[in-house]
């Protein structure tokens, strides 16, 4: 896993101080303060999610530097938002709420972070309280898209996978829907089916997807397994 680009955020946005005081609020309203203490970082290098847990090392392993974990969130994508809504707290808390559930299956299941059973049990369970809105997507498609300069698209399914930058590499990486060959496009897509946007990145990174999975019980992030 590559080191986190952090950034500063504007105005607009919350402190890290502030992201934390949101952490311990949902981890002692919905964990029972059970989730041990975890960085929150502004992030300017996603761009293809608003939301990442990830981890170095697997959820077994003894915690030490090697595996740190860490939730990174996407300053572009919530300085976009920022420029639409005279509030982006809601968006964050659910944003925030998601990606404490995949610490959860982390930090205590000793799980791999996926969109299982696990996480839709833990989801509902949170969701009705009212008070946040946690899903397996979100609603920033067209700000994903217009910070995506390259595209990549499945031969096979016409899966389309869209990168701020190049890191994808078709030579070694294949589709994670259906292991078909990826194809680098200099135009616009075919539109085989709905865009989805999985994720290139190592399997220990779970994320908030731009659109819900079409089978609940098979996340993104599943299909993200097979891409790496």
């Amino acid at each position: 896993m590559k080191p986190a680009s952090t950034a500063s955020p504007t105005s607009n946005l919350p402190s890290s101080d502030a992201l934390q005081a949101y952490w311990q609020q949902l981890n002692a309203q919905y964990f029972s303060s059970s989730l041990p203490p975890i960085a929150i970082l502004w992030s300017r290098r996603l761009t293809s999610s608003v939301g990442m847990f990830s981890s170095r090392g697997g959820p077994r392993a003894a915690f030490t530097h090697r595996n740190c974990r860490q939730i990174r969130l996407s300053l572009l994508l919530f300085e976009q938002l920022a420029h639409r809504t005279l509030s982006i707290e809601q968006e964050l808390r659910n944003t925030l709420a998601h990606e404490m559930i995949h610490q959860w299956q982390f930090d205590i299941l000793k799980r791999r972070p996926d969109h299982g059973l696990a996480f839709l049990k833990k989801m509902t369970q949170i969701n009705r309280s009212g008070e946040v809105a946690v899903t397996t997507y979100h609603s920033l498609e067209k700000e994903v898209i217009a910070l995506s300069r390259f595209s990549w698209q499945c031969l096979d399914c016409g899966q389309l996978y869209r990168r701020q930058r190049k890191t994808i590499q078709p030579q070694r990486h294949h589709c994670g829907a259906c292991r078909g060959t990826l194809q680098e496009l200099t135009s616009e897509p075919v539109q085989h089916k709905k865009d989805h946007h999985p994720s290139a990145d190592q399997a220990s990174e779970a994320r908030t997807q731009p659109r819900p999975p079409q089978n609940p019980t098979r996340s993104p992030e599943q299909l993200t397994l097979k891409l790496a």
